[in-house]
């Protein structure tokens, strides 16, 4: 059934004058990159959305790792007379622990490479073109 509706297109596309078709091309060019800019939003949508859940995994990580240094430092200090210190050395390892696995589960969702469905989609779009003109 869709082959018959190109054909009857093609039909039609034969009738129109050179000025005519060359309109039909700037008409279809425009909704092309119409479709091509609300699918490029919605990909920047979900791609913010991922950078921003990686931002507050990155940043609890990073506050974390801070707390944990501090720990540890005072772990040190707390070393000298021989006190309290291994709870205190515990307690700065086991938030370093934490830290690091909050930090590596951001950096992996972090996006690797930026709006891959619309690059896919405008090089296709691009050989399509090419492929018709010549």
């Amino acid at each position: 059934m869709e082959l018959e509706s190109e054909r009857l297109e093609r039909s039609q596309l034969e009738t129109l004058s050179t000025a005519e078709l060359v309109r039909h091309a700037l008409a279809e060019a425009k909704l092309l990159v119409k479709a091509e800019v609300l699918h490029a939003k919605k990909e920047l949508r979900e791609e913010v959305k991922a950078a921003r859940t990686s931002g507050i995994l990155l940043g609890a990580g990073f506050t974390l790792g801070l707390c944990g240094l501090a720990a540890l430092f005072v772990a040190i200090g707390l070393a000298l007379p021989l006190a309290a210190w291994l709870g205190v050395l515990l307690v700065g390892v086991v938030m370093l622990l934490i830290a690091g696995g909050l930090a590596f589960a951001g950096i992996k969702r972090l996006p690797k490479k930026p709006l891959p469905h619309t690059q896919e989609r405008l090089k296709m779009d691009f050989d399509m073109a090419r492929e018709t003109l010549q």
